[in-house]
């Protein structure tokens, strides 16, 4: 039996069962001349459709109920473009004008209606890409974190996918990058919330063209040898009228009791995991997304908030079906051949990376916030006071294989006053960027996938502010466009080094040399490769040149690969360079103040 193309059976699993292909069932569809929408609103009292077709009328085109609460109608001569609202009849006679949960297309913000689009076939031109990708932790994986909107902006005025295509894509490449991370770029009403509160999980943000102009963006990408990562937020909604918010007048997305529904920390509503239909929503969309624009990958928001119950009040603890949904998400995505999942966790919840059938989350990479948070707060330190803080580099090498992380220095480092990378650095201006170009070495060297954040490539000063764009005059100044020069090539550096990614996730593949060192702030470790080649790695966080230290050495001859102090990135060129001979198996480097060098074993 169906109703209106779908049959009873595909509504009965999206209801009460697990179906993840439910954008195959709602939203609009066109069938022939016709156009079907299907929408799902159970505790309504009646659904119409307005429109463009209709002048806006909630009176011309009453849909009809159909099984499990499912509304459809079928309406011929519609034209891709038209412009459409649901008006759901609430029971007391409200009515409230919802956009469609599963249009691919919505008007720019502020307006809300949500658009019939159909996506012709796409030329995709990245089977080889596709058919290659992987989520093994011996690869290289250094990401550019990206907010589109404020990457450059002219003005007011939103570049389109075409301009990025033209200069984000090979910006990232060039840079020597593998991924880019793209903030929330489903539809969302306001610039201020970055894409974390969405009005349209379906639907790509009207604020840069057609939908299928991404679709021109991941493909340029995939040419370029560049994997696509979207941040998607299945945590929480906002309580715009036009949204998921009391969709149909009940509590249908969210927890029927508004003591679990509202979410105090981002004043929005939270997602019910316990509802069926709506796992399946969420699940959905992340199989939409990858199928229909071949993304790569998924930064999932807020993992913390969503496994603990209203996480930092008093009555906090652990949402049994938060958890089950994550398992759900995990095992329905690892049906797709290299899909990466990635979990911003921030407490020390077990289990993230591991499998679901050995009772873990199936994340293949958790959000290192503890090393993250150690680091700048080290970094930050006035260099006297670092020996009595030395714990907070050795510390996070005490949980660093609990999981398998990505080292992340986002977005959310850089705003609220917390002030830019560069602007944490204590000291004077050529200070400042050596021991930015040390931070990074040391992100780099650490056991972990890669997270940087767009403008910290080149040292910018100012915050970042999500309505306007980067400051790329700063390149016009020899300090910056240095930097930016410096992170391509120790991306190059981290890409060509199988020992500094190959074994990220166990003690075969890092090794201390030098741990306890307070009084100078020096640390030395080494990285190891599959076939046993190693890497010595010397960090100096102190202001002092340290000349003759000495390190134990295995092999006859090193050479130094690399050393953050060159003149090349506008450094003191001081510090070993080129070919070190050990003597009598000691090896006696030189390393600048706020520097670091790398060094590989001659054979």
């Amino acid at each position: 039996m169906e109703f209106y193309g779908v049959s009873t059976e595909d509504i009965k699993r999206y209801v009460e069962g697990s179906h993840h292909r439910a954008f195959e069932l709602f939203g609009s569809h066109r069938r022939e001349d016709e156009v079907c929408f299907l929408v799902y609103a159970p505790h309504a009292k009646s659904v119409r459709l307005a429109g463009d077709f209709n002048e806006w009328s909630a009176d011309r085109h009453l849909m009809q109920r159909g099984p499990y609460g499912v509304y459809g109608i079928q309406i011929p001569q519609i034209q891709d473009g038209c412009r459409y609202k649901y008006v759901i009849e609430k029971e007391d006679g409200t009515l409230l004008w919802k956009a469609d949960p599963y249009a691919i297309r919505s008007e720019k913000p502020p307006l809300s209606a949500s658009i019939v689009c159909e996506l012709a076939p796409f030329p995709w031109e990245d089977e080889t890409f596709v058919a290659e990708r992987s989520h093994g932790t011996d690869k290289p994986m250094s990401i550019y974190e990206v907010c589109l909107s404020s990457w450059r902006k002219a003005g007011d005025n939103y570049y389109s996918f075409d301009f990025l295509v033209d200069e984000l894509v090979p910006y990232v490449k060039d840079n020597g990058f593998t991924h880019v991370e793209i903030m929330p770029i489903t539809e969302h009403p306001y610039d201020g919330s970055w894409g974390y509160q969405q009005t349209g999980y379906y639907a790509i943000s009207s604020r840069f063209g057609h939908p299928g102009g991404f679709q021109h963006l991941v493909n340029s990408f995939h040419k370029a040898g560049i994997g696509v990562i979207l941040d998607w937020v299945p945590a929480h909604y906002p309580k715009d009228a036009h949204g998921l918010a009391y969709f149909d007048g009940h509590a249908l997305y969210e927890p029927d009791h508004w003591h679990d529904a509202y979410n105090t920390q981002w004043d929005t509503i939270n997602f019910d995991y316990g509802k069926n239909h709506v796992r399946n929503f969420l699940i959905s969309n992340l199989h939409f997304l990858a199928e229909t624009y071949h993304v790569d990958g998924f930064r999932v928001d807020a993992v913390a908030y969503m496994i603990h119950r209203r996480l930092g009040r008093s009555d906090s603890g652990l949402n049994p079906h938060a958890i089950e949904f994550l398992q759900e998400l995990n095992i329905s995505l690892g049906s797709i051949k290299g899909m990466l999942l990635f979990a911003e966790e921030s407490t020390d919840f077990e289990g993230v990376t591991r499998p679901v059938h050995e009772g873990g989350l199936g994340f293949h990479y958790k959000w290192n916030m503890g090393w993250m948070n150690d680091t700048l707060r080290y970094m930050k330190l006035d260099p006297f006071f670092r020996g009595t803080n030395h714990d907070l580099v050795t510390f996070p090498m005490m949980y660093a294989f609990s999981e398998r992380f990505l080292l992340p220095l986002s977005h959310d480092e850089v705003v609220h006053m917390k002030g830019s990378l560069i602007e944490k650095m204590p000291g004077t201006y050529e200070e400042k960027f050596a021991q930015l170009r040390l931070l990074y070495l040391y992100q780099y060297t650490h056991p972990g996938k890669k997270l940087i954040f767009m403008g910290g490539e080149f040292a910018q000063f100012r915050e970042w502010n999500e309505f306007v764009s980067l400051d790329w005059h700063l390149l016009d100044f020899p300090a910056h466009d240095a930097m930016l020069r410096y992170v391509k090539e120790l991306n190059l550096l981290y890409r060509n080094t199988p020992p500094l990614y190959e074994i990220d996730t166990s003690w075969e593949g890092y090794q201390w040399v030098e741990v306890d060192n307070r009084v100078q702030n020096v640390f030395v470790f080494r990285r190891i490769d599959k076939k046993g080649r190693e890497i010595l790695v010397a960090l100096n966080f102190s202001p002092i040149l340290i000349t003759d230290h000495r390190i134990p050495a295995r092999a006859k001859t090193y050479e130094v690969i690399f050393n953050t102090d060159e003149w090349k990135y506008s450094g003191g060129n001081q510090g070993s360079l080129g070919i070190v001979k050990p003597h009598r198996r000691i090896l006696y480097i030189d390393i600048a103040p706020f520097s670091g060098i790398v060094l590989k074993e001659v054979t």
